[in-house]
């Protein structure tokens, strides 16, 4: 945490609230240092203020549903092993995991928040497959054997490893960002873009079991990581779709989708981004293709290293503190069994 405590946008009527939180989870030792994180990774998008307050305005700033929330979603990261697995995960898994589930495209809107984007095309039914067999995947449980063994994971431990890539290192960076409207506010969710050009009745009927374990998974360990959520060029038949998708969605996610024809994509995402960040299938002039790696912005990568590539490694990132307090970006996750940690970047800025 800084000196002076970051602005995390609680409202002045939900200020005792918060506190109330914050004192039950404390009490509870859910503010500890899990012993499964190592020494130097921050604790930013697992149990800072941004992520307590993510928490109770999901349950409508009642502190004691928030708390009942919080300790089911720190369960499941202790059950699942998320932490451990987030550092020896496969890099080729997570990234065929990054390549179905919506990506960070590298840009952020007029506010500063990442832009993520989701192509249905990628859900095909070859896709699906592939997912439902992870279904029936035993969970990987971590040994603290001196060998290094290449995880396995289920589904849903695979799922949350890249989710908690967007709160854990996506989010924390965008916050880091002074070129915003407020750089005083942190950034605590995404506005996320769906290409559903091709969506066909068929596909949509096939994906209802995963939009229902996304959705729930996100209810539960991520709630309100998603700003809005933007449909874009819908089918004219997409109402009839929506019927099928939205009885398997969290019923508060569902609130924020607002589905968009081909002629109002455009006008509306440029009230929210600027040209240079809208994919130019949408009309703007961002290259963007499915499933690749985030194309920084110029502001995110003069941030990181000006002479660096504009994008990012594949795999799972982190943020460290340096013993002089200095954050550093850092590459983990495993190859062929070999673990990585390999620095990216190292900020000038100290962490107090």
């Amino acid at each position: 945490m800084a000196a002076s405590q970051p602005n995390i946008g609680i409202p002045p009527e939900h200020e005792a609230s918060f506190e109330d939180f914050t004192q039950s989870t404390r009490e509870k030792g859910l503010l500890d240092r899990p012993e499964s994180l190592e020494s130097r990774d921050l604790c930013d998008g697992l149990s800072d203020p941004p992520t307590l307050l993510r928490f109770l305005v999901a349950r409508r700033f009642d502190p004691d549903d928030a708390l009942k929330q919080f300790q089911e979603a720190c369960k499941f990261r202790e059950e699942k092993h998320i932490l451990r697995l987030y550092d020896l995960v496969d890099i080729a898994d997570f990234e065929e995991a990054r390549r179905i589930y919506p990506h960070w495209t590298g840009r952020r809107d007029k506010k500063g928040s990442p832009i993520i984007m989701l192509d249905l095309d990628c859900l095909d039914k070859d896709a699906v497959a592939r997912w439902e067999t992870t279904r029936k995947t035993n969970r990987w449980i971590y040994s603290q054997s001196e060998k290094i063994e290449t995880p396995t994971p289920d589904m849903l431990q695979l799922a949350s490893v890249y989710h908690d890539s967007i709160v854990r290192f996506i989010l924390p960076l965008c916050s880091m960002m002074t070129d915003r409207l407020d750089p005083s506010v942190l950034v605590t969710n995404s506005i996320y873009l769906v290409d559903a050009s091709n969506l066909g009745l068929k596909q949509a009927w096939g994906l209802r079991f995963f939009a229902q374990e996304i959705s729930g998974l996100l209810s539960t360990c991520y709630p309100e990581t998603i700003q809005r959520a933007f449909v874009c060029n819908a089918p004219s038949y997409y109402s009839t779709i929506w019927r099928y998708i939205k009885g398997y969605m969290d019923p508060h996610t569902a609130e924020k989708i607002e589905v968009l024809m081909s002629p109002e994509v455009l006008p509306t995402l440029r009230k929210y981004m600027d040209d240079a960040s809208i994919p130019i299938k949408f009309g703007g002039k961002f290259k963007f293709t499915s499933g690749m790696l985030p194309d920084l912005d110029d502001n995110i990568q003069q941030l990181l290293n000006p002479n660096s590539s504009k994008s990012l490694p594949p795999g799972p990132l982190k943020w460290i503190q340096e013993s002089d307090g200095r954050q550093t970006a850092l590459a983990v996750g495993s190859n062929a069994g070999s673990e990585r940690s390999d620095k990216i970047a190292t900020l000038d800025r100290v962490r107090q």
